[in-house]
């Protein structure tokens, strides 16, 4: 795809209309209400069901006063037109509230940016004609090298984005900008996944004496463990990125539409006195021989992180900015301390550290962490119930369906509903034991 260099004075202009676009409903609040059932439509990268999962993983850890249920509703080379001639019997049928829409990486093959928001346009009616309030998602970049200054082959896509952002604010639906929020952290790392293609390359080959020149091999893998720069690679293909890349892009879309940020917080100094809890309470503190340790109960969970992605949040700041569950530790005396949880190793930190305050979501290991994944599997589990759910809907739904398959069809609807509750109990938040003590 060929792109018309823009004078830059015309692109920042666009820019800012993708920006006021996107952020016109986050100023409100997050588009999710108590009873929601929220359908996720898109292609192949939807269903893949790693974003889609992170998101609503997000929502129930987050929302824990509200119920609801999310559907994905994915399909591999989808476009707008696709979306509408499956529409009666993939997404009506779970009586939606909500649907959101991303869409564009097949589309842009076929159709001008006029016609595909003229298609969704019709895909927008279609969706209040079931009562279904319509959420618009731009579709994330090819994962290229491009950023915003050089497009390349992202530069319909980021047509697009243009026009759905204009197109979402004229009919007053929230609206997220995916493309824009992406496409630099991509395409600035993309010489780091570069980089570990060939040092994965060079691995492979420097066991073979053989092979001439292999001792220039293992001078450069010897060079580059020198180097402790964290090398992250958002893995998959350009077009559909594996878990690191599609973290950064739930959090992308749960930032441009409002979610809530702020999960808990907690300052207590070392002598035991709680000087802040909010979100959460905190009681049976302990302070003896520079030890504290206290019970901690939180109103809602931080982000829920795969440990395959968790590599990309120092990479994409967003994700712990959406995630803010704090512990601040004052009056400590000078060096590492052990950070326990239910008994288990989370880290280990300085006073300082402490002192400034810590992002627990930022810790892999403990039960905080255990948790995440656990609502993450249940996630998982259910859209494995969805996924048998719509194989049954298009048959079950025709004039001539027969009793016996819209009795399995119910049948299915009743377990993934059952699946529903077993996220909610998943994300359900639990009381921690937390020991701090100097590090041995």
């Amino acid at each position: 795809m060929s792109f018309a260099p823009l004078r830059p004075l015309i692109l920042a202009g666009l820019l800012m209309l993708v920006w006021v676009g996107a952020h016109a409903h986050a100023a409100d609040s997050f588009p999710l209400q108590d009873g929601d059932t929220w359908v996720m439509v898109g292609d192949s990268i939807t269903a893949q069901h790693l974003h889609s999962n992170y998101f609503e993983a997000f929502c129930y850890a987050r929302y824990q006063k509200l119920t609801f249920r999310f559907r994905n509703s994915g399909v591999g080379g989808d476009t707008v037109p696709k979306v509408l001639a499956r529409f009666d019997w993939d997404v009506a049928p779970w009586k939606p509230t909500v649907v959101s829409v991303e869409l564009g990486m097949n589309d842009q093959g076929g159709y001008s940016v006029e016609q595909f928001i003229g298609g969704m346009g019709t895909l927008a009616q279609t969706i209040r004609s079931t009562g279904a309030r319509p959420v618009f998602f731009t579709s994330s970049p090819i994962n290229n090298g491009g950023t915003r200054a050089k497009l390349g082959g992202n530069a319909k896509l980021h047509d697009f984005a243009v026009a759905l952002a204009k197109f979402a604010a004229e009919q007053k639906a929230p609206f997220a900008d995916q493309f824009h929020a992406v496409i630099d952290t991509w395409g600035n790392n993309k010489p780091n996944e570069n980089l570990l293609g060939l040092i994965s390359t060079a691995k492979s080959l420097v066991q073979d004496d053989k092979i001439a020149g292999v001792e220039h091999l293992r001078a450069f893998l010897a060079e580059q463990a020198k180097d402790f720069r964290p090398l992250v690679s958002m893995q998959g293909d350009p077009v559909h990125p594996g878990p690191p890349g599609q973290l950064t892009m739930a959090a992308a879309l749960l930032k441009e539409l409002g979610a809530t940020g702020f999960v808990s917080s907690a300052t207590l100094d070392a002598a035991g006195q709680v000087a802040e809890a909010k979100g959460c309470t905190i009681g049976n503190v302990q302070a003896d021989g520079g030890k504290l340790a206290f019970d901690r109960l939180d109103e809602c969970l931080p982000f829920p992180i795969p440990d395959e992605a968790r590599n990309v949040l120092a990479l994409f700041p967003t994700i712990l900015d959406l995630s803010q569950y704090t512990l601040r530790v004052t009056g400590l005396s000078a060096g590492r301390y052990t950070l326990q949880v239910n008994s288990a190793p989370v880290a280990t930190v300085t006073a300082q550290e402490l002192a400034a305050g810590v992002n627990l979501t930022a810790y892999g290991q403990g039960p905080i962490a255990a948790q995440g994944k656990a609502i993450l599997a249940a996630v998982s589990a259910k859209e494995g119930l969805v996924g048998q759910w719509r194989g049954l809907s298009r048959l079950a739904t025709t004039a001539d369906a027969s009793a016996d398959l819209k009795q399995k069809l119910a049948a299915l609807t009743q377990q993934t509903e059952a699946a529903d509750a077993a996220i909610r109990k998943a994300a359900s938040p639990q009381k921690l034991r937390f020991e701090i003590a100097p590090a041995k």
